[in-house]
């Protein structure tokens, strides 16, 4: 099941950069309508089939707070993000992008959390680094 996710998602971040550049002139807005009107779609047909008598008697936005508009504002500004970063450069730098921002998280969790770092993580950030290195020196000598 990781390979099959592995390979699906590389293919959603191929075919997402696809769709981005395939038309450079369009707003990067009308982009991401096109490419979030699947998942609204979709979205939708399961809050129909799973909670719609929940909705129809409290309202969609019954037991929100507002840490929880709070993240949702916090992903739908990354998911702008990705976008534009997708629209100026590509999935490699999407990829390192998340990478790094997974490494800068845990550093501040080690300071406000009490986060313990573990043998698989640390293994995992220095093969991150050290591909992120490696891809962008490649770059430089070309």
């Amino acid at each position: 099941m990781a390979i099959i996710m592995a390979i699906l998602s590389g293919a959603a971040g191929v075919y997402t950069e696809l769709i981005i550049k395939a038309r450079p002139q369009r707003n990067i807005n009308v982009q991401n309508f096109y490419l979030y009107t699947f998942g609204i779609l979709f979205n939708l047909f399961i809050i129909f089939v799973h909670d719609y008598h929940d909705i129809a008697d409290k309202g969609y936005f019954h037991g929100y707070s507002i840490i929880t508009v709070a993240m949702i504002l916090n992903h739908g500004l990354s998911g702008i993000s990705v976008s534009l970063v997708m629209k100026f450069a590509d999935n490699i730098a999407k990829v390192y992008a998340t990478s790094v921002a997974m490494l800068l998280t845990a550093l501040v969790s080690i300071a406000f959390f009490n986060f313990q770092l573990t043998l698989p993580f640390v293994l995992g950030t220095s093969v991150v680094s050290i591909a992120i290195y490696l891809h962008y020196q490649s770059k430089g000598s070309k």
